[in-house]
């Protein structure tokens, strides 16, 4: 603090106003810079509010877009299932098809070659019918695609689908 001069019934009232003045000056330069500062940080944080409202936006896009190829994805899967079943039925189908044309042309052919035509037969028969129930087990995937069905149309509120 400064001190003043004393004069005739108190301090030097020129002195003081003067210290006052640059007081008041220093005082309006400091609230000068810091109204300046607060403006900055308001525009600052106005930018940063805009860009936390564009990332929630984003943020919620990308939750949807998710979301939505999860459920396409079960929709591929089941189809898929559910195809490979069909796919598998037909297959069995045209096993029996095939097998009774060749037990009826087994009759028109000289006897030496029925026993070898027979036994063709039997042998495609026996590794069309391990492929179809122990490797690709098709009962298990017609079931599990039931099972998927219905989860999914409980999971939709009873809706069917699509």
């Amino acid at each position: 603090m400064d001190t003043f001069r004393t004069k005739f019934k108190g301090y030097d009232k020129k002195q003081v106003d003067d210290y006052i003045i640059g007081l008041s000056s220093q005082f309006e330069k400091s609230n000068a810079e810091l109204r300046e500062r607060v403006k900055r940080l308001e525009n600052e944080n106005d930018g940063l509010y805009r860009d936390l409202c564009a990332y929630r936006q984003r943020e919620e896009s990308i939750s949807t877009a998710l979301m939505n190829a999860i459920d396409k994805a079960k929709e591929i899967d089941y189809a898929s299932k559910v195809r490979f079943a069909l796919e598998g039925e037909r297959l069995a189908d045209f096993s029996r098809k095939w097998t009774s044309y060749c037990r009826n042309q087994v009759n028109k052919v000289a006897p030496s070659q029925a026993a070898k035509t027979t036994a063709f037969v039997n042998e495609v028969k026996k590794s069309l019918d391990v492929l179809m129930g122990e490797q690709l087990n098709l009962g298990s995937y017609v079931n599990e695609a039931t099972i998927d069905h219905e989860n999914e149309e409980e999971r939709l509120g009873g809706g069917s689908v699509a």
